[in-house]
């Protein structure tokens, strides 16, 4: 049952409407004219209510309302959003007792579930509804806040941008003691908590203002209350780190004049405000995390130590890619990989004492993405060198997938694994806490795997690792194609882990899908027995979307069962056709 599954249907007679948003206050942070930092206010007539709506468009620096709910107990709540084309809506939203803001998307375009329905007009404005979430309103009350998405050094009032927001509606469905019991155990169960969100914990920092804790909070608490058991929370890029640590570099990028994207220098910007004001990301996350009832598994970009020079180059900043270019990769035809090779033990060695700093946390685990930027082994000399002597051949003049040389190469990431093992259980022993869990995430490829050094059979029959998340079966690891066409690759990865203590977790793509998309994709894996499934860039889903009401329930398998054997009922948000703003007459088309 989760946040969204109550028969809301039922309580129709009983759903308020709190469309009369101009009664928000302050007073001074509305009127009736456009001006900035104030919402603007605009009357409407749709098909079944009527009302004034709040808009803000990208410079108006709108300032935080509230609006008193004068009400006591428990509600559903929904609010009701300005669809339109071109006009991509995001708002900050949150109750007064909640700890931070979180932030509803409606996108047009973007998002499969925001298509307009048949039969109406490719121009046509309405307002469709977004589900947030339940809660107790006894003495809340409704804030709203708009979202800066663009901030010019020093936060300068008259050049900053901000997202545009629309908002028509409130919607409140109020729940029986039943059902308050009903879902309050639902909240407590174990077993629907099934789901794994990875979070690059840093592009949120390219598109928003950030600056506080709180706005990291709000990169969580979506998934407060979810069938997300566990938080795959980056870390760190190479020696690029995402935490207040030693071993490392911060983003900060001190010295760099020019930027390529504005978003690369706002992460700069947050990062020394970080640095400066003492806040340290990944602490935050963690107990926030935990505070949601969320494991965070710290996740490490194993080959982040180098990034493209046109679009990334200040990632390349002074770091340990340019001060050990004795450590660079070679490939086959002898030439100078773009990447640091875990051939050398300097780099072993450095990683992990990078992880055992980021151990020091009270992180649930480690996981290693090795599905960005692959191969960490290739062609180095002392690799050629063993491979000669102990097999009399050049691997150069074999053909590449020769199983002798795979084997070979692979033993290189195999010892790492190993040695991560040992560091991670004598940081347990040291700190006296339970086993720090290692996660890989890999391609679903087999092949794909030992071309670029890895042997997850053996890390698994090793007892090396503890959850497996194999990525796609896409070649080149493409993220816009569907991850699992051919599920015989699911049973296959079953196989594997299967009788092992390793769980596995295959990944779902592409990112953004429609509702039903999701729940068929999860019954067809479910029922090849697996447990767990995994969510790749969970920062681009955890927006309130439509989609996201089907995604973050996934784990309650019972009810996607019945929703298959009721006929797969629409899950498309509700919507009501807008008749006329400020007296317009929303019926003419209005093409740009």
């Amino acid at each position: 049952m989760g946040d969204i599954h109550l028969d809301l249907e039922a309580h129709r007679a009983e759903t308020i409407y709190l469309t009369d948003l101009d009664r928000v206050l302050p007073e001074s942070a509305v009127s009736a004219q456009a001006r900035r930092q104030q919402w603007r206010t605009l009357s409407y007539r749709a098909d079944t209510l009527s009302g004034a709506m709040l808009v803000a468009g990208d410079l108006t620096d709108a300032a935080e309302v509230n609006y008193p709910l004068h009400l006591e107990g428990w509600y559903a709540i929904s609010i009701g959003l300005i669809h339109e084309r071109g006009f991509d809506n995001l708002v900050q939203v949150k109750l007064s007792a909640d700890p931070c803001f979180t932030i509803l998307s409606l996108r047009p375009g973007s998002d499969p579930e925001n298509t307009l329905p048949a039969g109406v007009g490719r121009w046509t404005t309405n307002i469709q509804e977004l589900f947030w979430k339940s809660a107790d309103l006894t003495g809340q009350s409704m804030h709203f806040r708009q979202l800066c998405t663009y901030a010019l050094p020093g936060n300068l009032p008259d050049v900053n941008h901000y997202a545009k927001a629309g908002i028509a509606y409130i919607k409140l469905v109020p729940l029986s003691a039943t059902e308050v019991a009903a879902h309050t155990r639902d909240r407590q169960r174990k077993d629907t908590r099934r789901l794994y969100a990875h979070h690059d914990a840093s592009s949120y920092q390219f598109y928003y203002l950030v600056a506080t804790p709180e706005d990291v909070w709000r990169e969580i608490e979506p998934f407060r209350h979810t069938d997300f058991s566990r938080l795959y929370w980056e870390v760190a890029y190479g020696d690029l780190q995402l935490y207040l640590g030693k071993a490392g570099r911060l983003p900060t990028f001190d010295g760099v004049e020019n930027f390529f994207h504005a978003g690369e220098r706002m992460c700069a910007e947050t990062w020394r405000t970080f640095r400066d004001k003492g806040i340290d990301q990944l602490k935050l996350a963690t107990d926030f995390a935990h505070d949601a009832g969320l494991e965070l598994h710290a996740s490490f970009r194993p080959a982040g130590f180098i990034f493209t020079p046109l679009s990334e180059n200040n990632y390349n900043w002074q770091g340990y890619y340019k001060q050990h270019p004795e450590l660079r990769g070679v490939a086959r035809d002898g030439s100078r990989s773009p990447r640091i090779s875990y051939t050398y033990p300097e780099t072993r060695q450095y990683v992990l004492s990078l992880l055992r700093e980021i151990a020091q946390y009270p992180v649930d685990g480690i996981c290693l993405l090795y599905v960005r930027r692959p191969p960490l082994v290739e062609y180095e000399p002392p690799l050629i060198e063993g491979f000669m002597a102990e097999y009399g051949a050049d691997p150069r003049q074999l053909d590449e997938e020769d199983p002798r040389w795979l084997s070979y190469r692979c033993k290189v990431l195999t010892g790492f694994m190993q040695d991560l093992r040992q560091e991670m259980e004598a940081v347990a022993r040291e700190q006296g806490r339970g086993h720090i869990e290692i996660s890989v995430v890999i391609s679903g490829r087999e092949g794909e795997n030992l071309l670029n050094g890895i042997d997850v059979q053996a890390w698994i029959e090793g007892g090396l690792v503890d959850t497996v998340i194999p990525y796609t079966m896409a070649p080149r690891l493409d993220s816009s194609q569907e991850s699992w066409p051919d599920l015989q690759a699911i049973d296959n990865w079953a196989a594997l882990t299967q009788g092992t203590n390793c769980k596995l977790a295959p990944n779902i793509l592409p990112r953004i899908q429609t509702g039903a998309a999701y729940r068929h994709k999860a019954a067809a894996i479910y029922g090849r027995g697996v447990e767990q499934l995994f969510f790749w860039d969970c920062n681009s889903r955890a927006n309130f979307n439509p989609s996201w009401d089907a995604l973050r329930s996934l784990g309650h398998r019972e009810e996607i069962d019945a929703w298959i054997r009721d006929g797969e009922p629409s899950l498309k948000p509700a919507y009501t056709i807008l008749r006329d703003v400020n007296d317009w007459p929303m019926a003419y088309d209005t093409p740009g």
